[in-house]
C-alpha cells in the first residue's frame, strides 16, 4: 500500500525535475560560449519529463517553453538583435522540440490510458470471482470480503441469515431461485445491502442498521418483499457491534436466532444428529 502514494507522487517529480532542467539548460548555454557543441540538444531530456508526466499537449508546449528558452540565450549571449538570432537553426530547434513533445507525451498518455482500462477490467474480473455464478449473489469469498471491510469501518450495520422455502421437496431450480430473491433484496433493501449465498437456499445479508431493533425491522422488510414476490423466507439477524465483534460471532447470532424462529414458525424441528449429539446412521439398502 506504501507504494501508491509514491507512484502517485512520480508525475509531480517529473515536473520538478523539468523546470529545473530548464533552469540549469538555460543556464548553462548563457554561460557557456561554444557554439556548435549543440548544447541546445540537452532540452529534450526536460520536455521528455514534461511529456511523461503529462500528455502530447504538455509536451508540446514543453517545446515551445525550451523553444523560446534557446533563442533567449542566444540573444542573452550574443547580444546581435532578433535578426542576428531567429535564423534556419531557430526554426528547426522550434520543430523538433515541439515534435519531440508532442509523440512522447501523445504515446505516454495512450499508454497510461491502456494500463487504466487494464486495472478497470482487472477489477471487474475481481469482483466477478467473489460472485457466485448462479445467483449472482457474493460468494463465500465475498461475503468474508464485505464483513471485514464494514468490520473496518466501525459502522453499525445488521447482517441477516435467511433461509428460502423450498417449493416442494427436491426443487431443482435452487439458483433461479435464489437469483429472483437477490434481484428482488437488492432492489428493496438499498444501494448499501450486500446479499450472498451461503448454501442452495441460504441468503446473508449485510445492511446498515443503527441498533438491533432496527436490524430486526431490516429483516421483518426483506420477509415481506420476498413473501410478496411469491418466495417464502425466514430471517434471522444480529447487530454489529452490540451482538457481535467480528464476522464469526454475527454469523452464529443470526444463525441461531433463524433456527429459533423456524422452530416457531414450525418450518424446522431439530434432531439429535442436527444437534450434533449423535452421528448420522449410514442408510442400508
Amino acid at each position: 500500500m506504501a507504494e501508491r502514494p509514491r507512484l502517485a507522487w512520480l508525475p509531480r517529480r517529473l515536473e520538478l525535475s523539468a523546470a529545473v532542467g530548464f533552469a540549469a539548460v538555460f543556464a548553462i548555454l548563457v554561460a557557456t560560449d561554444m557554439p556548435g557543441v549543440g548544447l541546445g540538444q540537452l532540452f529534450f531530456v526536460p520536455i521528455v519529463f514534461v511529456a511523461l508526466a503529462r500528455d502530447g499537449k504538455a509536451g508540446a508546449v514543453a517545446g515551445l517553453v525550451a523553444s523560446a528558452l534557446y533563442v533567449l540565450a542566444l540573444v542573452l549571449r550574443a547580444p546581435l538583435g532578433l535578426d542576428g538570432v531567429v535564423t534556419w537553426r531557430a526554426g528547426i530547434h522550434l520543430v523538433s522540440y515541439v515534435a519531440a513533445g508532442l509523440i512522447v507525451g501523445t504515446f505516454a498518455g495512450r499508454a497510461r490510458s491502456l494500463l487504466g482500462e487494464s486495472l478497470h477490467m482487472l477489477d471487474v474480473l475481481l469482483a466477478l470471482t467473489r460472485r457466485d455464478l448462479g445467483s449472482g449473489a457474493l460468494n463465500p469469498e465475498g461475503l468474508d470480503a464485505a464483513l471485514a471491510g464494514r468490520v473496518g469501518q466501525a459502522w453499525p450495520f445488521a447482517l441477516l441469515v435467511g433461509e428460502l422455502a423450498e417449493h416442494g421437496k427436491g426443487t431443482p431450480d435452487s439458483d433461479g431461485a435464489v437469483r429472483e430473491a437477490v434481484l428482488t433484496l437488492s432492489a428493496h433493501l438499498g444501494p448499501d445491502a450486500d446479499v450472498a449465498r451461503a448454501g442452495p437456499m441460504r441468503l446473508v445479508v449485510l445492511s446498515d442498521a443503527t441498533s438491533p431493533s432496527r436490524a430486526r425491522e431490516v429483516a421483518g422488510a426483506a420477509e415481506r418483499v420476498l413473501d410478496e414476490s411469491g418466495r417464502r423466507a425466514t430471517f434471522g439477524w444480529a447487530h454489529y457491534p452490540i451482538e457481535g465483534a467480528d464476522g464469526l460471532s454475527l454469523l452464529q447470532s443470526a444463525s441461531e436466532r433463524l433456527y429459533a424462529r423456524r422452530i416457531v414458525r414450525g418450518e424446522w424441528q431439530p434432531t439429535a444428529a442436527s444437534a450434533g449429539l449423535v452421528d448420522e446412521l449410514p442408510c442400508q439398502l
